[in-house]
This record gives structure tokens, C-alpha cells and sequence, in this order.
């Protein structure tokens, strides 16, 4: 940087050091869960985090419906007004059951989030916040399945690129045992289980440290009908 003065001898130079700090975003992270469970059948269920969400986080919903195949959820809506987009709803024919994922991208701070059906059927749900995602065209592909079996899997679908956000669900209908995750590298959340005519699910998540095939995966001791689901979800720039 160099000054030049209108005087006879009135130039100056003076050397300055310059720093560039790089902005760079955070790898996606959990910022926190909820979920919901009921004992009876009804047209809706409510889930309230435990503080509210950060503006501009994504959320995503998994959610199972028991008595779902022909009473899909007909819409979420949440406390602040956000719009939210099915990933899949994922059922075998005849089986009365459902089990669905949804999400909400650069979501506006919400406290709470609630799934509505047509008609009354039991629901379990599990909800997540997580930071670090694009704000636009989150969703980068997805994959999912149902069927009767002592083993669940959504099936395989590849992430593109580094710290990307998997976020995976299985549903189980009509038995209330428990749901162990077996995908290696996702972290769990508690098993929600509602009663009556049962309806469970499991949730997980993972960063992936490079573009991947990713499936979520469960067991479960008896076989039952169940519902499985996968999202990856791009990171922000």
C-alpha cells in the first residue's frame, strides 16, 4: 500500500501483512430430537422439541402409521408455518401399514410439529433438527421399501460427494418388540412404540465421509410388517 502526498518529498510506502480467513460450514450435525407416541387411534399427533429450532436447519420427520395403507399422512404443519415435502411412503399391499418420511429445509424456528391423517389410525414419530445443510435442493436422492420379514432394509442409494447427511427410519405395525439398528456408522435414536394397534419406529443418522452406497438396516426377533426408509441430503456450500 502506497500513499502519495502533493508535497516535494511527500512519498511513503509501508509494507502491511494481509490474513485471509476461508468461511467455511460446519459438517452437518444433530442439533436435537423429539418424537411422539399415542395409546388410541386419531386424525393427528403432536410432537414438541425440547427448545426451539434454530431458523434456517433442516428437519426431517419419519413416521409410522398403522392401518396407513389407504390413509396416507395427508399433510405435517409446524408452529411456525414451514412447508414440508414427502420423501416416501413406503407400504406392502394389504398390509394396513405405513411408514413415511418427510422434511423441511431452511426451516423457519419452530417448537413443534404435527403429522395429520384423514382418518384415525395409531402413529409413532420421531423428528430431528440438523445443522450444516443447503438451504436449497437439499434433498439429493432417496430410497425405501416395505415388507413382511424378521429384517429390514430401505434398500441402497448412493450419496454424491463428502458430508453428505443420511437420515434413515424403519417402521414396524403390529408388534411392539424392539427394533435394532444394524447399519454400521449411524447413530441411533430411541425406538418410539405407540399402542393399541402398535405402530414403532427407529430413526438414525450419518455423515458420510465420502460419496457412498448407503442403506439403512434393522432386526427384529419375530417378523413382522414393516417400513423403511432413506434420505441423503446435501451439505451447505
Amino acid at each position: 500500500v502506497t500513499v502519495l502526498g502533493t508535497g516535494v518529498s511527500a512519498t511513503r510506502s509501508t509494507p502491511l501483512s494481509l490474513s485471509v480467513i476461508p468461511v467455511t460450514s460446519g459438517a452437518p450435525a444433530l442439533a436435537q430430537s423429539t418424537g411422539a407416541t399415542e395409546t388410541t387411534t386419531a386424525t393427528s399427533l403432536a410432537a414438541t422439541f425440547p427448545n426451539p429450532t434454530t431458523a434456517g436447519n433442516l428437519l426431517v420427520l419419519s413416521a409410522s402409521v398403522y392401518t396407513g395403507a389407504t390413509n396416507h399422512i395427508t399433510s405435517i404443519t409446524d408452529s411456525a408455518g414451514n412447508t414440508w415435502t414427502r420423501v416416501g411412503a413406503f407400504i406392502v399391499a394389504s398390509h394396513n401399514s405405513d411408514g413415511e418420511m418427510w422434511y423441511s429445509p431452511n426451516a423457519a424456528s419452530v417448537t413443534s410439529v404435527t403429522v395429520h391423517l384423514a382418518s384415525a389410525a395409531t402413529v409413532a414419530l420421531g423428528v430431528q433438527e440438523f445443522s450444516g445443510i443447503a438451504a436449497l435442493s437439499a434433498l439429493d436422492v432417496s430410497a425405501g421399501t416395505a415388507n413382511t420379514s424378521g429384517a429390514a432394509t430401505t434398500g441402497p442409494t448412493a450419496g454424491t460427494t463428502a458430508n453428505e447427511l443420511a437420515v434413515g427410519f424403519v417402521a414396524g405395525h403390529a408388534n411392539a418388540e424392539a427394533m435394532t439398528a444394524t447399519a454400521p456408522g449411524y447413530t441411533v435414536q430411541a425406538q418410539r412404540t405407540s399402542t393399541g394397534s402398535v405402530a414403532s419406529v427407529v430413526t438414525g443418522y450419518k455423515v458420510l465421509s465420502a460419496g457412498s452406497s448407503e442403506s439403512f438396516t434393522a432386526t427384529f426377533g419375530t417378523a413382522m410388517y414393516w417400513a423403511a426408509g432413506i434420505a441423503i441430503f446435501r451439505a451447505a456450500n
